[in-house]
């Protein structure tokens, strides 16, 4: 399994922008763009999905920047990673039916990477950004 990269710089976006909105400040995104090392273009594209998913609000003017729509408690990693992400599935079987470890045409439940797909967006769907914020310094 491979997380893109736009999943990953839109943790790290979130994470910036949920501890910056417990403190009660808007960040703005040339600040996550110097802190978190990613270009103000591809976070611009990053920001843009996850504000029009009502997970983070934008505010304009000098006094402006982007906080939290919910409670991190209340994001989870699926949620962004099927915003951000243009695959459908978490773990895809490689599409062909010889790389298929279940021999079957058509993957079912029996597929080894269905298997996989189900366990890892479990995971997912349990893992809130609330936690990857408590344990980002174990990680």
């Amino acid at each position: 399994m491979k997380i893109s990269t736009k999943v990953r710089y839109g943790l790290k976006a979130l994470i910036y922008i949920a501890e910056s909105s417990q403190k009660g400040k808007l960040v703005r995104i040339k600040e996550i763009s110097d802190a978190e090392g990613i270009s103000i273009q591809y976070l611009e594209q990053i920001l843009f999905k996850l504000k029009n998913e009502n997970i983070i609000q934008g505010k304009r003017g000098p006094n402006g920047g982007y906080k939290l729509s919910l409670a991190p408690e209340d994001i989870t990693l699926h949620e962004l990673y099927k915003i951000l992400d243009d695959e459908q599935r978490v773990i895809d079987c490689n599409e062909s039916s010889e790389s298929c470890l279940c021999g079957e045409e058509e993957c079912s439940t029996a597929c080894i990477w269905t298997k996989l797909d189900v366990a890892m967006t479990k995971i997912l769907e349990n893992t809130s950004l609330a936690e990857i914020i408590k344990n980002k310094d174990k990680i």
